[in-house]
């Protein structure tokens, strides 16, 4: 909690997105498929360093954690990096442009299935969306 703490948020909105992010408040995004983890302070320092490194400031951290929490307990490596590198090589959006992408649809880097039309049932983890 205290990395959140940190970035200004209060208690209870650091509550709030630590349990949409590690499945203990029920959100769309992981559907009934997260299982009830306890949060991992080192992750969620991790978590917010990437997101750094992607060039967010600490108040865009807050419009990101705002309107997608979840992203907190997302796979670093698997999930977050990999989006980005995708974000990157497939669609040419790096640096000041993925910074907007990120603060307008902060999710895209969640995204882990892509049906290609064929719906899965997944839409709010879907590429089909971006």
């Amino acid at each position: 909690m205290e990395p959140l703490l940190g970035l200004g948020f209060s208690e209870e909105e650091a509550d709030a997105f630590l349990g949409k992010a590690f499945g203990w408040t029920h959100t769309p995004y992981w559907g009934e498929g997260k299982a009830k983890v306890m949060a991992d302070c080192n992750t969620v320092v991790k978590i917010l360093d990437f997101l750094r490194e992607l060039g967010l400031s600490n108040s865009d951290l807050l419009i990101v954690l705002k309107k997608f929490p979840e992203v907190l307990g997302c796979k670093l490596e698997e999930e977050l990096r990999s989006n980005a590198l995708i974000l990157n090589r497939t669609w040419g959006i790096s640096g000041n442009s993925l910074q907007r992408l990120l603060l307008r649809n902060p999710k895209v880097l969640g995204y882990n299935v892509d049906c290609r039309g064929d719906c899965m049932a997944q839409c709010t983890r879907c590429w089909v969306r971006f």
